[in-house]
């Protein structure tokens, strides 16, 4: 399939396959708020301890709270985008390899960033530029992909 051509699909198969991942990996952030409320018993807000320093030990609710919420706020964006591009036409090999790529991110971000050592661990930071680069990258292949509309 050409991808330099305009095409209207009528369904998004490849962002279709890929939701259950995505929605799988956010019930299971969800999750661990829940938990962690009930194990606290702080129902409203996000802070599970008192008196201790943000840095020393990072709150496990807020942890979770902030998880849950981080992927809340990019993942929505991603997958819009992503189907944006398969609806005009993306390669369908680009859009596997790109959600592949943005599910391991958004993994890395929480199970080697957040719920890591100070909440700092490697994976925050490359979770965090990697999906940014993912939505600057995908917003300009779908930009790209539209790009007969506008005469070029």
């Amino acid at each position: 399939m050409s991808t330099g051509t305009l095409g209207l699909r009528l369904g998004t198969p490849v962002t279709a396959l890929a939701l259950p991942l995505f929605t799988s990996y956010y019930s299971l952030l969800a999750y661990r708020v829940i938990s962690t409320r009930v194990g606290s018993g702080v129902f409203v807000g996000d802070k599970s301890t008192e008196g201790k320093a943000a840095q020393d030990t990072p709150d496990p609710l807020t942890i979770a709270a902030r998880s849950h919420a981080n992927f809340a706020e990019n993942v929505p964006l991603a997958l819009t985008i992503t189907a944006l591009a398969e609806i005009n036409g993306a390669d369908r090999n680009i859009l596997v390899g790109a959600l592949g790529t943005l599910l391991f991110l958004r993994v890395a971000h929480v199970e080697f960033g957040l719920r890591g050592a100070s909440a700092l661990g490697p994976g925050r930071i490359i979770g965090f530029l990697g999906t940014l680069g993912y939505l600057v990258g995908m917003s300009g292949y779908t930009a790209w992909l539209v790009r007969g509309y506008w005469g070029y």
